[in-house]
């Protein structure tokens, strides 16, 4: 009975002492469902935030994750992906009041596998995995996880690096995207050494989804036939009986031509379709197509931003010149007469001035497509 009452008593104080200092480790911590994409199916499902570094949400850790894709993608140590899942974001469970991290063993492997990597292109070992701060070992006191071990066949070796000018001399695909390290996502880019800049993966979403893609191209399409009909059956109008359209409404003609050429160029993407439009084969790789950078590379590509440079820019010339003829004729009571002797100027700026930008944009080569719409447009648009 007495040996009861002890154990009972125990029982008692356990409950009163040791669960509230657990609630108290615990009350900043949560143990939450992993939503990183990176850190899916690595053997966990759970973490818990803040995590290793001091990252209060699951979205600042997964952006700084991404900056290690290129590492990731190198292939320097097998342990990598999962020792950086394991600090950004850390095992949870119920039972253990600390999130559960990596071992001091598997940073120290990952790090002499990566660092000189790292180190051949100008990089430091980041001060967040120093491996001083993780446990020596997995045990009752402090929990760590030790990692997977190196795949068969590593032997630990680092692959031979070309050095830091690898990205301009066709180094190894992770210098191709280290030279894109500045950018949100930068395993979505692929670093061209043509043209000395990043360009996205035809596919990637980087700054819109799919569902905004399809959106786009089901509202074009729709609005571009729409444009081209309208505009069709104003220029046939207009052609019809040419005569009765005098200043200052006779520049309508051209600009609803216009808008005509606009709606086919419209047309022609959406019938083509996004990829045949906007991509082109990576140079470094062609089994991948990358987000088209050159105008006169893609042929399909040319005559599509020809049509909706071309006449989107002239378009809006003759609609300037629509309003300096209804100025001429309504503000200066100038006759329809006395206009018509300047229409030589009319067409040469409504023709000429965007014939003359899009050859410099051509010549230039300063033409990139948009990842929403898969159209091409000038760089500086």
């Amino acid at each position: 009975m007495a040996r009861g009452s002890r154990l009972l008593a125990q029982l008692v104080f356990s409950l009163v002492t040791v669960i509230p200092v657990m609630r108290c480790d615990t009350s900043g911590r949560t143990c939450e469902p992993i939503r990183v994409d990176m850190c899916r199916d690595i053997g966990y499902n759970v973490t818990g935030m803040p995590n290793l570094v001091g990252h209060e949400l699951q979205s600042d850790a997964d952006f700084t994750l991404q900056t290690f894709a290129p590492l990731i993608q190198y292939g320097c140590s097998a342990q990598l992906h999962f020792f950086l899942c394991s600090v950004y974001v850390p095992m949870c469970t119920e039972k253990v009041p600390a999130p559960i991290g990596p071992c001091k063993g598997l940073c120290e492997s990952v790090r002499a596998r990566c660092f000189p990597v790292l180190q051949g292109f100008g990089f430091p070992w980041p001060a967040a995995l120093n491996c001083s701060k993780f446990p020596q070992e997995n045990n009752h006191q402090h929990m760590c996880m030790e990692g997977p071990g190196e795949a068969a066949g590593s032997g630990g070796l680092v692959p031979a690096l070309v050095g830091p000018d690898s990205t301009k001399t066709g180094g190894p695909f992770f210098g191709a995207h280290l030279s894109c390290y500045q950018y949100g996502k930068p395993n979505l880019y692929v670093f061209v050494n043509r043209s000395g800049r990043c360009a996205p993966l035809c596919e990637a979403h980087v700054l819109w989804g799919p569902e905004d893609k399809r959106l786009a191209e089901v509202w074009l399409a729709v609005w571009a036939g729409l444009c081209f009909l309208s505009s069709l059956v104003a220029v046939l109008t207009f052609l019809v009986d040419s005569g009765r359209f005098r200043y200052p409404e006779r520049p309508l003609g051209p600009l609803a031509l216009c808008h005509v050429f606009l709606g086919a160029g419209w047309g022609l993407r959406a019938v083509a379709g996004r990829a045949a439009v906007a991509c082109t084969p990576d140079p470094g790789d062609p089994t991948r197509s990358l987000l088209a950078q050159d105008g006169l590379e893609n042929a399909n590509c040319a005559v599509v931003f020809l049509l909706l440079y071309y006449f989107g820019t002239a378009a809006s010339v003759w609609w300037v010149l629509v309003t300096l003829s209804w100025c001429l004729c309504s503000g200066l009571r100038w006759t329809h007469d006395r206009v018509q002797q300047h229409s030589s100027l009319f067409h040469l700026a409504g023709w000429g001035l965007p014939a003359a930008q899009t050859i410099a944009v051509l010549v230039l080569r300063d033409v990139d497509a948009d990842e929403l719409t898969g159209k091409k447009e000038d760089r500086d648009s």
